[in-house]
């Protein structure tokens, strides 16, 4: 329509340039009145794309931050649960670690021995996130708190967790390495044997999840709960 406008008041300039049927003071002012009418209609044209992009760049943002909320809300369970597991990881290793030397397997031995090779590890859901960074489209996101909080979490606050978990990985890994170089026969009481001497206590208690490490899973539940509120208060968002 904006274009439609512009050519028919170009055409009428064109007229009153060729055209003798008025004088020269008439056909400037009517020159001028139409370039300022072409003017306007040039802003008006580029202001309603911009407002149209920005309009599809929201409406781009909204989708992503909706889906975000609830990849969000299914980490946060995660983390809960890996919270739980590893709990369950401690007990079992205190218990290895406190076992006599001189003692014998118990009926409790053979089944946690054989769950010493369980581990679960943090595996966020960021596609969506990975996608829209890719995009250059995150920067669209026009609250700058609500930005740097996502940029963090996912650069900075992740990285420190999978640290955590990398040291506990290793751990385990030097536990599985002195098994497998040591142990000769298979048996409740090599096994016993192997857990019970004084580097395999050692490496029993190396074991025990690290306070720090539970300490950044709450951080990053605790700020995946924030960004969670900056979303829905977020222009727009109400029903997401």
């Amino acid at each position: 329509m904006a274009e439609q406008e512009i050519a028919k008041h170009g055409k009428q300039v064109i007229r009153l340039l060729t055209t003798k049927e008025h004088g020269a003071a008439y056909r400037l002012r009517e020159i001028g009145i139409e370039f300022a009418t072409i003017l306007f209609a040039v802003l008006l044209s580029i202001w309603l794309h911009g407002w149209s992009e920005h309009r599809h760049q929201q409406q781009e943002v909204r989708t992503f931050l909706g889906g975000l909320k609830k990849d969000l809300q299914n980490d946060i369970g995660t983390l809960d649960e890996m919270a739980g597991a590893y709990r369950s990881f401690d007990a079992t290793y205190r218990y290895l670690a406190a076992l006599a030397p001189e003692g014998t397997p118990d009926e409790r031995f053979d089944a946690t021995y054989k769950s010493m090779d369980s581990n679960w590890f943090f595996i966020p859901n960021k596609s969506r996130y990975d996608g829209f960074l890719m995009s250059g489209k995150l920067t669209n996101i026009e609250d700058p708190e609500l930005l740097s909080a996502v940029l963090w979490l996912y650069q900075g606050m992740l990285p420190q967790v999978q640290l955590s978990e990398g040291g506990w990985q290793g751990s385990q890994r030097k536990l599985r390495d002195y098994r497998d170089d040591v142990l000769v026969e298979d048996g409740d009481q090599d096994y016993y044997r192997l857990l019970t001497s004084p580097k395999g206590k050692r490496l029993l208690k190396q074991m025990l999840t690290t306070d720090q490490h539970y300490a950044r899973y709450r951080e990053y539940v605790a700020r995946s709960k924030a960004i969670i509120k900056m979303i829905d208060a977020y222009p727009g968002m109400a029903g997401h």
